[in-house]
């Protein structure tokens, strides 16, 4: 009966360092620099009201995007290229360091929803960079499904371009991974 609290605590410190070392940073864009068709420039803070405006009006095609950029607190910079039709170019860039997504998976991304686009990566590193792996996290598409859009995953390992998974919710409570 003695040894019960040491043997408990051991697997409490256990418990803890677990949930510590799994935990992943989370960085929003500070700034969006949206370039349109007409040359038409608009730069944009995160907290600035008309971001979801802006956002939402290249989603619907009301204004003609040709190139997005996200800039983060951390130094990273991810650029979206747009040429009418599809995406030619998305890239992440840190440094002078830069990693490209493949254009057979840039085929495949229909609207993006710049609001929602989010850096991941370990918390064991201050940049995203320097991860052994990052990501870059946001909705796509038009068609809600239980009233949430998709959302698309770009994984990036020892600064390579890794994979795409595609997120969708199936039921309520429910979501579901593809690879893309």
């Amino acid at each position: 009966m003695r040894n019960i609290k040491p043997i408990f605590t051991i697997i409490l410190i256990l418990t803890f360092a677990n949930i510590y070392a799994n935990k992943d940073r989370i960085e929003k864009p500070e700034s969006f620099k949206f370039v349109f068709e007409n040359n038409e420039v608009v730069n944009l803070n995160s907290g600035d009201s008309k971001l979801k405006t802006v956002c939402d009006e290249i989603v619907s095609q009301k204004r003609k995007l040709i190139e997005a950029q996200l800039t983060y607190k951390t130094g990273e910079i991810m650029t979206a290229k747009y040429d009418g039709k599809n995406w030619s170019s998305i890239k992440i860039s840190y440094n002078g360091e830069e990693i490209s997504v493949p254009k057979k998976k840039l085929k495949k991304i229909t609207e993006i929803h710049f609001s929602t686009l989010n850096l991941i990566w370990s918390s064991d590193n201050e940049v995203a960079f320097n991860s052994s792996y990052f990501f870059l996290d946001f909705e796509i598409g038009t068609v809600k499904y239980y009233n949430k859009l998709p959302s698309l995953s770009i994984i990036f390992e020892e600064k390579k371009f890794s994979n795409c998974v595609i997120e969708k919710q199936v039921e309520e409570n429910v979501t579901k991974s593809y690879d893309f």
